[in-house]
């Protein structure tokens, strides 16, 4: 099982959620760790000399909570960037010349020999920025009728077409009309 490190950001807002008299679940819940994440990293503080209902943690207690490598999740170095580094020319051209999906790729290099989970492999495709953007929504200000007309185009999906009894891609042009 791998982890992921825990800022000092994080493990200060842990202290000061605590301290404010939040429950490990509620803390939890708010910076989306897990309970026990959070309740190491409490008892450590607790060992710090950090009460809850005693003054706010120091610079140099959270440091040294940050710096504590056996309290919270532990860096676990993994050879998987070593193992993936020389496919990177074939990845890069799955995802962009033959647009396969993570899914796909991450069996394709089982089969090959290169055996990485697919975190690590999603790991390093995001480091690398080759991942597909995000598509965002875009507020627009008011405009008169008629002026403006948004459209959109997507496949939606199969559908059989009774004449042929063949299966068909269905495709949908979108225009809508705003005012």
């Amino acid at each position: 099982m791998a982890y992921r490190e825990v800022p000092r950001m994080e493990i200060q807002e842990i202290t000061r959620r605590w301290q404010a008299g939040g429950s490990l679940r509620r803390i939890a819940a708010g910076t989306g760790l897990s309970r026990d994440t959070v309740a190491r990293y409490v008892a450590a503080a607790r060992t710090e000399g950090i009460v809850q209902d005693g003054p706010v943690a120091t610079e140099e207690q959270l440091s040294w909570l940050a710096a504590m490598g056996q309290v919270g999740p532990r860096r676990v170095e993994m050879p998987s960037q070593d193992l993936l580094e020389p496919w990177a020319d074939q990845i890069y051209q799955w995802l962009t010349g033959d647009r396969l999906l993570l899914t796909r790729i991450h069996e394709l290099l089982l089969v090959r020999g290169c055996a990485v989970s697919y975190s690590s492999l999603r790991r390093f495709i995001v480091k690398r920025n080759w991942g597909r953007r995000s598509v965002r929504t875009v507020r627009m200000a008011d405009t008169e009728p008629g002026e403006v007309a948004e459209a959109d185009f997507g496949r939606l999906g199969m559908i059989t077409d009774p004449a042929t009894g063949k299966r068909r891609v269905v495709w949908a042009l979108i225009i809508v009309l705003s005012y």
